[in-house]
């Protein structure tokens, strides 16, 4: 027997009434939360990857769903390769898992990839941050990040330009140099060499010394006499 909608509104209100009574009231998400995907399929083989601005990015990272996501720790913690049976080696990166169209071209992609509002942008520099290496501003090797080759490489190209525009703090180094190697008229010596900790820069970076090999080294050989001699042998030639 079909219930008629007024019913199923008095049953609605029962139950609603009911849980307020008992203090069983369902929090509600709020407005902004509740557009939040918690990225839970599978199988995304052949489906298209949603584009997002940069504001939704940097507002989706402070929102609870990323926090219940990745519990507070870099995205590739707990992100392990899917891989099909038993290897004792770990494969090689993929070279990318969005195809040109924006289809993901594998079921398990990397850990930007498989999060529809991740990808790397300057203009958010708390993502670029979780694949640096602990105290520097190099980012980590790709087999310990699990990135695809593509994904790496736009690391790479961000970081770059995160320092460029100033969003990423680092450390430059400093450096005496002796102009007097360049300019015959400076007279003044070099300063004094700066200490990090009882330790130098120069021993922790020496400068390298370039050595340039002769190879298949020609003396005593007139050139001149080779292209005089050209038009002579071409003909011979043809």
């Amino acid at each position: 027997m079909l219930a008629t909608g007024g019913s199923i509104a008095r049953r609605l209100i029962h139950s609603s009434c009911r849980l307020a009574c008992e203090g069983k009231t369902k929090e509600v998400p709020s407005p902004e939360e509740a557009g939040y995907a918690y990225n839970h399929v599978e199988r995304k083989k052949g489906m298209y990857k949603p584009q997002h601005s940069i504001a939704e990015q940097i507002s989706y990272m402070k929102s609870r769903a990323y926090a219940e996501a990745y519990k507070g720790l870099p995205i590739y913690r707990w992100y392990k390769r899917n891989i099909k049976g038993q290897s004792k080696l770990q494969p090689p990166p993929r070279l990318f898992c969005i195809d040109k169209h924006g289809r993901f071209n594998l079921n398990h992609a990397c850990p930007v990839c498989r999060d529809e509002y991740l990808y790397f942008d300057y203009r958010n520099p708390s993502l670029i941050e979780q694949f640096l290496a602990d105290g520097t501003d190099q980012p980590i090797d790709i087999l310990k990040s699990g990135l695809c080759r593509e994904q790496y490489t736009l690391l790479r190209a961000q970081l770059l330009k995160a320092r460029e525009h100033g969003t990423i703090t680092f450390g430059v180094e400093f450096r005496n140099f002796d102009y007097r190697q360049w300019y015959k008229s400076w007279t003044e010596e070099p300063g004094k060499p700066v200490e990090r900790a009882g330790v130098r820069l120069q021993d922790i970076h020496p400068d390298p010394l370039v050595h340039f090999p002769t190879f298949k080294n020609d003396k005593n050989n007139d050139w001149d006499q080779w292209w005089i001699r050209h038009d002579k042998f071409a003909k011979k030639a043809k």
